[in-house]
């Protein structure tokens, strides 16, 4: 494991990809689950919040790495 959660969840990912019939929906449904695991263990008051937030970052990763944005300052790479 490194000091960049980012790049070590990225790892995980591309190694499950490179699996034969690796299905990228199948990948997608399993992070998204582990996305609402990790918006459950905020306080029930927050997780409305924090869902959106996860939201709003998920749109803003995909405009900047998708080249219809330009990467700001809070981009991670």
């Amino acid at each position: 494991m490194s000091d960049c959660l980012h790049c070590d969840i990225n790892e995980l990912v591309g190694k499950r990809l490179e699996r034969d019939g690796a299905d990228l929906a199948e990948v997608a449904a399993l992070i998204a689950e582990s996305l609402a695991d990790l918006i459950l263990l905020a306080p029930a008051d927050d997780q409305a919040k924090l869902m959106a937030d996860a939201i709003g970052n998920l749109g803003h990763a995909y405009l900047e790495k998708s080249g219809e944005i330009e990467a700001g300052e809070t981009s991670r790479h």
